[in-house]
């Protein structure tokens, strides 16, 4: 054996600092200290230990660095449904900004469920997670208060609350709906519908209150019978594409909760044998990737999606270092964007009629 080369580990044990300090020649301070980058190891001997180190196949124990830094260098993301296709790129974001900090994601699942999000947060709280990212309702119950106030940084996510102070990162609510009132008013539609998603939301607020706001303004038809308030989903858009084209005056447009709640009303429409937009113009929310598929071709309101979860991931690490001012409430607010696809066109003549 040569003087470089090393005696192979016994299979199937894991390499340990005790055997890169007998490597390198040092003690076990000293290896635990240059592989931290310390300062009192000298540059020479820090470079022996990290060949040493990489000559062995060396990892460090996240565990033993967590009980050095009081950290578990583990982030838990609260999500209201995996399935919606528009969560992921918010995901993502936030696991940008993660691996960056050597960080793991704890992703949990709520249903949208209070008591399952409960039981969540306390179970991330239990595991000591250095901070969670909630993208995920409820953040007005007294009970998920109560949870949030037990000292581990957060951050929200699309939904915020009236009542506290919170770090949020969202997107222009109001600007995207009024863009796509205005856009299908453009286009001689007077009878737009609105579906405005489940009630309580700020999200859902927001858009309810700029589409009251942009109808009114417009001098559009502005019953209250144009307004439903239904959950996301593609059967939820079902539900609700059939409770307005079977109105005795139907509305000529539909802006969607979301696009998965658009493509359940596109459907319902190729059920009745209506044309999209001849017959019927829909608008959806968030530009998932179904969206700009050209047989779909939804007209929708984008979301920088992945953006705004590496902006929550960043507000909450610097919640996580304490930063100067970290902990002052932050409220990020991200630009929407009308795209304009297939699904809405100018209003027939005969529809202008009814």
């Amino acid at each position: 054996m040569t003087k470089n080369e090393s005696k192979p580990q016994q299979q199937g044990r894991r390499v340990t600092i005790v055997d890169v300090a007998r490597e390198a020649g040092v003690g076990i301070s000293t290896v635990s200290n240059a592989l931290a980058g310390k300062d009192i190891v000298r540059l020479k001997t820090r470079n022996k230990v990290i060949k040493a180190a990489e000559r062995l196949g060396y990892r460090a124990s996240p565990l033993a660095q967590a009980l050095r830094s009081r950290r578990t260098m583990a982030i838990g993301v609260l999500v209201a449904d995996v399935a919606n296709p528009s969560y992921p790129d918010f995901v993502r974001g936030i696991e940008d900004v993660a691996l960056r900090e050597g960080c793991t994601l704890l992703l949990c699942n709520t249903d949208g469920d209070e008591e399952r999000q409960l039981e969540q947060m306390q179970s991330l709280i239990d595991r000591q997670v250095d901070g969670m990212v909630l993208l995920s309702p409820h953040c007005e119950s007294d009970r998920v208060r109560e949870l949030l106030g037990k000292g581990v940084p957060y951050v929200l996510v699309q939904r915020r609350s009236e009542r506290y102070d919170d770090n949020y990162v969202g997107g222009d609510n109001e600007a995207g709906i009024r863009a796509a009132v205005e856009h299908l008013a453009e286009l001689g539609h007077r009878r737009i519908a609105f579906v405005c998603g489940p009630a309580a939301s700020s999200a859902v607020a927001e858009r309810l209150a700029a589409y009251r706001n942009a109808v009114k303004r417009l001098k559009l038809d502005h019953a209250e019978d144009l307004v439903l308030a239904n959950d996301y989903g593609i059967d939820a858009g079902h539900v609700a594409g059939a409770h307005f084209l079977g109105m005795k005056n139907p509305p000529t447009a539909i802006i969607a909760s979301n696009d998965m709640n658009a493509l359940g009303i596109l459907d319902v429409a190729a059920e009745r044998g209506l044309s999209v937009p001849q017959d019927l113009s829909v608008i959806g929310y968030d530009d998932i990737a179904l969206a700009r598929l050209e047989r779909i071709n939804l007209t929708t309101i984008r979301l920088p999606k992945r953006e705004m979860g590496a902006a929550a991931a960043e507000a909450l690490m610097e919640l996580i270092s304490k930063e100067a001012g970290a902990r002052l409430p932050r409220r990020t607010l991200f630009p929407t964007s009308l795209v304009v696809r297939k699904s809405t066109g100018p209003l027939k003549r005969s529809s202008r009629e009814r």
